[in-house]
């Protein structure tokens, strides 16, 4: 008799959620750390920031995209993103 069909799903083998490395982490508070200090000390309103990081976070993936040389497709749907009138 052949192997019931829902062990194979449950396989020691197979790799878990990935944890952030310290580098990864050290962004993440550094952005949180950057968007208390704009909301506080700059006066900025909380939409204001969250504009700013999405902006910020969309040329970022357009950069990451050109370095490592994505396809050009890709490209375009993120330049097109940056470009498109705010909602």
């Amino acid at each position: 008799m052949s192997k019931s069909s829902s062990t194979a799903c449950v396989e020691p083998d197979a790799p878990g959620p990935r944890r952030l490395g310290g580098s990864e982490a050290v962004v993440i508070v550094i952005i949180i750390c950057l968007s208390s200090v704009l909301a506080t000390v700059a006066g900025m309103s909380v939409p204001d920031v969250l504009r700013l990081l999405a902006g910020a976070g969309a040329v970022a993936a357009l950069v990451v995209g050109l370095v490592t040389g994505a396809p050009l497709r890709s490209v375009r749907r993120m330049l097109g993103v940056l470009l498109a009138p705010p909602v």
